[in-house]
Formats: structure tokens, C-alpha cells, sequence
């Protein structure tokens, strides 16, 4: 009974946050995040950015690597000029010329005082790809899902992979299950995050531990618990790409909040 009323008040305390601070919106805003980027051998994002207004804005850009990427942590891309009314089309090397040679993928958040929409095309060099819109601040509910999950080792072979990105500035633990279509449990793992760090679960099952053998639609639930040393629960992202390792077509799924 202990527990179910401590759970309770994590989640009425969460609740009275998304009053103030808004949940996962695609849309114009003035502080947005691409949850995921790349530049690799097998995938390149291209980034859009549009001024709707009368004015010329600049807007600066930070990539956060993922803790495997090339380039991890936060690294400060600076600003890029957009004239009124357009759309700038960039690629992440351009605007980020900074990166480390090699694999880089991760995250890219802005800061701007005016109003603009973000969005990012990721390609192979084929052209197979998919989109990723960008969001307007982080959903405070700690309890996020993915549906349709898939690992298929006959051709096209199928992969699932999944990002966490802990947007907090303190250390955080998230709680990553798999669970088929029909609820049963597949896998589980506690994992350790780090201040605002990202990290990649390449071929979720694998790290997750679950049996050998194909999966169709899984289930990815993440939540946030409390950290080593008490507190709340971090403020987090979580996503899941979908790719055929044959030609490495891929699609992408923003986790969604719940309570």
C-alpha cells in the first residue's frame, strides 16, 4: 500500500508539472529538439528550418552525442542566419562542422527568442530514410511507449534499435521493458544516465537480454524511476528506429507519454 501511494504522488507531482510545462509538441516554437541526427556511413540527416516572420532570425544549435558516437556530449554548432519568411536547408556536417571524424549520431537542440519549425530528413545513400520532426520542449510524464517493434533474421533482416536522452542536468535511471503484443514480458534493464547524456541500445533485444529467436510486435516501455540518491525522476526522450539491414531502410518512432 506503501508503494502504490508513493507511486501515486510521483505521478500527481508529474501531472502538476505538464501543467506548467508543456508536453511533446510538433508545431512553430521557440526552443525545439530533433530527437535524432546522423551522419555515418549508412545514414545522413539533412535539417530544415523554416522563419515564418518578417524578420531575419539566427538560430544556434548544439548537438549532443551519443555516449558511442564519434563526437559525444555537447558540442556547440553556433548559429545559422535564416532570412524572413524562408527555409534553410543544411546538412549536419555543414552546420556542425566541428564533429569528430567518423560515426557521428545523436541529438540536436536549439535556442532562439522567436518563433521557427525544424525538421530533418535521414537518408542512405540509396535515399531510403525517414522523418523526424522537430519538438518543442521535453513531455514531463515519466512513462513512455513504442509499438511495433520487430527483429527478423531472414531477409530483409530487421533491426530494432532505441535512444534515450536524459534532458536533465542531474543523473537519472530509466527502466527499458519489451513486452509482446499480448503483454507478455520479453526483456527488462535498468539503465544509468548521466547528465543530459544520450544513449543508443543498437539491436534493442540483444540488449535487452531477450531470447533468440525473430519478435513482431513488441512493446518498448521506458519510465523513469527515482536515481541513486533520491529525487525525482528525470525529464528524458525516448525513440526507436525501425531498419531493414539489407538496405538499411529505416523508419523512426517518437516514444509517446502516458500515465
Amino acid at each position: 500500500m506503501v508503494r502504490l501511494t508513493s507511486k501515486l504522488a510521483v505521478l500527481l507531482s508529474i501531472a502538476l508539472l505538464c501543467t506548467i510545462a508543456h508536453a511533446q509538441q510538433i508545431g512553430y516554437g521557440s526552443a525545439q529538439t530533433l530527437p535524432v541526427v546522423a551522419k555515418t556511413s549508412s545514414y545522413t540527416s539533412t535539417v530544415f528550418i523554416h522563419n515564418p516572420g518578417s524578420s531575419p532570425i539566427t538560430v544556434n544549435f548544439t548537438f549532443q552525442g551519443a555516449s558511442t558516437s564519434a563526437t559525444p556530449g555537447a558540442l556547440s554548432c553556433g548559429g545559422i542566419d535564416i532570412a524572413a519568411g524562408s527555409v534553410v536547408k543544411v546538412t549536419l556536417d555543414a552546420l556542425c562542422p566541428a564533429l569528430n571524424p567518423g560515426a557521428n549520431f545523436g541529438a540536436l537542440t536549439t535556442g532562439f527568442s522567436g518563433q521557427f519549425a525544424l525538421y530533418s530528413r535521414v537518408e542512405t545513400p540509396s535515399g531510403n530514410g525517414f522523418s523526424v520532426e522537430g519538438f518543442n520542449d521535453t513531455c514531463c510524464f515519466d512513462l513512455h511507449e513504442v509499438m511495433g517493434l520487430r527483429r527478423q533474421a531472414a531477409f530483409p533482416t530487421y533491426q530494432s534499435n532505441c535512444f534515450i536522452y536524459n534532458r536533465d542536468g542531474r543523473a537519472g535511471r530509466v527502466v527499458v521493458t519489451l513486452a509482446s503484443g499480448d503483454s507478455q514480458l520479453i526483456g527488462s534493464r535498468i539503465i544509468d544516465l548521466q547528465s543530459n547524456e544520450l544513449i543508443r541500445l543498437l539491436d534493442v533485444f540483444a540488449e535487452l537480454s531477450a531470447p533468440a529467436g525473430d519478435y513482431d510486435n513488441v512493446r518498448a516501455q521506458f519510465e523513469s524511476i527515482t536515481p541513486f540518491g533520491g529525487g525525482a525522476p528525470v525529464t528524458y526522450m525516448a525513440y526507436c528506429t525501425v531498419q531493414n539491414s539489407t538496405s538499411f531502410d529505416a523508419d523512426f518512432r517518437i516514444a509517446k507519454g502516458h500515465f
